[in-house]
């Protein structure tokens, strides 16, 4: 089935690329905090964001430092650089925490989550004398 409204081939083609590199990174991204638990803040974006940029990272070291010719980003081998350029970035983002943890407020303890002390009841409410007593 043809749709009638078709992108033009280089948008298809970079939207390809980026859900492609999107997928990868996330594949990557999940690896390395398999490999290496925490209890860091980030969430699923951050992992998604620190695959991506090990992605990107590990197959660029492979390649200009390796000098590999005619290596594929996109394969065992860079899914393997890929990784451990995620790693690298993750050790780093940890890193980072711990420097910036000095700055930050501290972790909530067992006092601030504890519940507040118990207060007496409010008085009464004060009953006005209705109807006036009887005047003689």
């Amino acid at each position: 089935m043809d749709f009638p409204f078709r992108l033009p081939l280089l948008a298809e083609y970079w939207i390809e690329l980026v859900l492609v590199w999107l997928g990868f990174g996330t594949v990557v991204g999940l690896l390395a905090r398999v490999i290496f638990p925490g209890r860091e803040p980030s969430g699923a974006l951050g992992t998604v964001l620190i695959g991506v940029i090990g992605a990107v990272v590990g197959p660029l070291f492979m390649e200009t430092v390796c000098r590999l010719e005619g290596f594929n980003p996109i394969s065992l081998l860079g899914f393997v650089a890929a990784l451990g350029g995620a790693s690298v970035v993750l050790v780093l983002y940890r890193f980072l925490l711990l420097i910036m943890s000095d700055h930050l407020p501290p972790q909530p303890t067992e006092e601030h989550l504890a519940p507040p002390p118990e207060y007496p009841p409010p008085p009464p409410p004060y009953e006005y004398p209705w109807p006036p007593p009887p005047t003689a």
